[in-house]
């Protein structure tokens, strides 16, 4: 029951995956940014129309990194709401894959929970089950 709940719960959860990020993964435009120091801030820029954006970046992670390009993911009718197109930000959101997790293993203790004990008037009947003689085509 727990393998065959794993494999359907990351079966779903893999083709919800391209359907829920933001920016949409299948209508959004990838270009590359460069990565700057503005102040104690890290940003990504990017030009979209001629307008400059810029991604606000985690310190620890591009402290390193300033200079060099990265890709951005955006949306042409909302280029302020880019993201870097990497799997951990896009792809694996912590709080989403901590929400996912959390209904799994509810739902795992409903189920277990429902199987473990059944009631006593339901095991005895289904023990006493015997298949009727029918025969080869009935």
């Amino acid at each position: 029951m727990i393998k065959s709940s794993i494999i359907l719960f990351l079966s779903l959860f893999f083709v919800y995956l391209p359907f829920s990020r933001t920016p949409d993964y299948f209508d959004s435009e990838i270009t590359p940014a460069l990565i700057e120091q503005r102040g104690d801030k890290l940003v990504a820029s990017f030009t979209e129309e001629g307008k400059r954006y810029l991604l606000r970046l985690p310190q620890e992670e591009f402290k390193s990194k300033i200079g060099e390009r990265v890709e951005i993911r955006y949306e042409l009718n909302q280029p302020e709401h880019a993201k870097i197109n990497q799997a951990w930000g896009y792809w694996w959101v912590p709080q989403e894959l901590a929400f996912a997790l959390g209904i799994f293993i509810v739902l795992m203790g409903v189920a277990y929970a429902t199987t473990n004990r059944p009631d006593p008037v339901s095991l005895k009947e289904q023990l006493d089950y015997k298949k009727e003689d029918t025969g080869k085509y009935q």
